[in-house]
């Protein structure tokens, strides 16, 4: 789960927190989508394509490496071109300033990626609202225990 305005992505497998992560979220022109997601792809040292929106015009696909903005791993969200990746930019952390996604330390989203499976859920929520009453995901049952 992340809770948007805090800048913060928790683990819950099931009703424990195992770990809270800051993160970077998307900056107001391109925030984080809110509502359920799930992780449907995770790549170890991807490539970067360009998204078509204005802010990447003529802009190049980026090989694994250093200046890849997605770091080292990538944890690809049901929300289109929304994931949860690594970054090389440590002083982007706590701050608004992906284009929607959510990112990690390059550390942190190492372990993640290893501690996570493809098909979890991820809720983004809205920083003012509990989640049992969050206008994000409305009237959805918790997710299954392990």
């Amino acid at each position: 789960m992340s809770r948007l305005g805090s800048n913060k992505l928790t683990l819950y497998p099931g009703a424990k927190v195992v770990r809270q992560f800051g993160v970077a979220t998307g900056q107001a022109v391109y925030p984080t989508p809110l509502g359920l997601f799930k992780i449907i792809v995770m790549w170890k040292n991807p490539w970067w394509y360009p998204p078509a929106s204005p802010w990447a015009k003529g802009e190049k696909p980026t090989p694994p490496g250093p200046g890849n903005p997605l770091g080292t791993r990538w944890m690809g969200l049901s929300a289109p071109g929304v994931g949860i990746h690594g970054t090389p930019q440590d002083g982007s952390i706590g701050y608004s300033r992906p284009h929607g996604c959510l990112r990690l330390p390059l550390p942190q989203a190492v372990w993640l990626l290893a501690h996570v499976l493809v098909g979890p859920p991820v809720s983004t929520l809205p920083a003012c609202c509990p989640p049992s009453r969050s206008p994000a995901v409305p009237n959805t049952p918790p997710p299954p225990s392990p």
